[in-house]
């Protein structure tokens, strides 16, 4: 599942830059949400099949911690020093503007706050939910996105966001991969209709609520899980590797054109989870041995987390000169790859050989 996953952290670049070919791709709420599906099938097997014995949930964590934070924590360091660079150099503070603008305004907990969490990750989508007033104070509101000054404009990676959900999602899922599959089932159906309550009754139906409520987006890992499941019964799974393909294929396509179907987002959005879902156990099952996939896979990650950078540095220049905005996205997608690969190839291979050697 390597190409559908770094297929879908170049979705979430595109939606963060420009269209390609013409195409949106499927926008940045249904990549996260299928990363959560696919992140639910991957716990849940390393869970049940790797990380067992006396010791497990402690060796699961720290394996989760090398997987994500010292590659989080040097794209950070990149973000902070492009910030400098931008400031001393050519006026522009990046990442640092905010700080810069309201610095005499915000206390110093809040401040700190901000920086601490820059840092720790866990709880940065909480910043969603919290507003400053007037006199810069944090204040928790439903609608951030009706507000000019916001928590979440003093991330310095505004998509690690989704990191912090993850890293929740670790933290429970040793306790919920390993429930019986009807169990699993049973918090999937509550998880849905928690939110369609709250969508319908409560108005909750916009972002950040769609996609950024942990509580919410449970029932997407768990189906994730649910999918494990299937696999591991290995209901359906004698076909040719032929339907994995297919399978992939299909799901590529949804990336693709999801947003060009005339149907209610809602309906179109449900279904291409519930496909996605069902293929799991196929896609993972005609791929699992092909070392292309896995190495194309790798670079995900990187990719997501590092792009917004290219971002941020291309996006003052095509703004200025709207008579290229048609190769902005083209731009910031091959340059975010080359950087992703550079990072890849020098830094992430290296720790994540050291993860390996530690927790195999």
């Amino acid at each position: 599942m390597g190409i559908f996953r770094t297929i879908l952290a170049i979705a979430v670049v595109v939606y963060h830059s420009y269209k390609i070919f013409g195409l949106r791709l499927c926008g940045g709420q249904v990549a996260v949400e299928s990363f959560y599906i696919i992140s639910g099938f991957y716990m849940a097997l390393i869970l049940n099949e790797k990380y067992v014995g006396e010791g497990y949930y402690k060796r699961f964590l720290w394996s989760r911690f090398y997987r994500i934070f010292p590659t989080y924590w040097i794209v950070l360091l990149l973000a902070l020093l492009l910030s400098l660079i931008g400031f001393w150099l050519f006026n522009t503070p990046y990442y640092l503007a905010r700080y810069l603008q309201y610095g005499t305004c915000l206390s110093p907990y809040t401040v700190a706050y901000f920086l601490i969490e820059n840092v720790l990750v866990i709880g940065q989508d909480w910043f969603y939910f919290l507003r400053i007033d007037e006199l810069c104070q944090l204040e928790f509101t439903k609608q951030v996105l009706s507000y000019k000054h916001t928590a979440f404009q003093y991330l310095f990676l505004p998509q690690s966001w989704s990191i912090s959900i993850e890293c929740l999602f670790y933290i429970i899922a040793p306790f919920l991969v390993r429930l019986q599959l009807r169990n699993q089932i049973l918090i999937i159906l509550l998880g849905i209709l928690l939110k369609w309550y709250f969508s319908q009754f409560h108005y909750l139906c916009f972002d950040p609520w769609t996609y950024r409520f942990f509580p919410f987006e449970l029932p997407f890992f768990l189906a994730g899980s649910v999918a494990y499941q299937f696999y591991k019964r290995n209901w359906l799974l004698n076909s040719s590797k032929y339907m994995g393909y297919t399978l992939l294929m299909i799901s590529i396509l949804g990336i693709l054109f999801i947003e060009e179907i005339p149907i209610m987002d809602s309906i179109k959005y449900s279904i291409f989870f519930v496909i996605i879902s069902l293929s799991m156990p196929y896609i993972f099952s005609a791929f699992k041995n092909s070392k292309i996939d896995r190495a194309i896979g790798e670079l995900s990650f990187t990719l997501y987390i590092s792009h917004h950078l290219v971002v941020s540095i291309l996006r003052a220049y095509f703004f200025k000169h709207t008579q290229w905005m048609s190769y902005y996205g083209y731009a910031t997608l091959l340059t975010s790859i080359i950087l992703a690969c550079i990072l890849q190839f020098v830094i992430v291979r290296r720790i994540e050989a050291l993860r390996q050697k530690r927790f195999s």
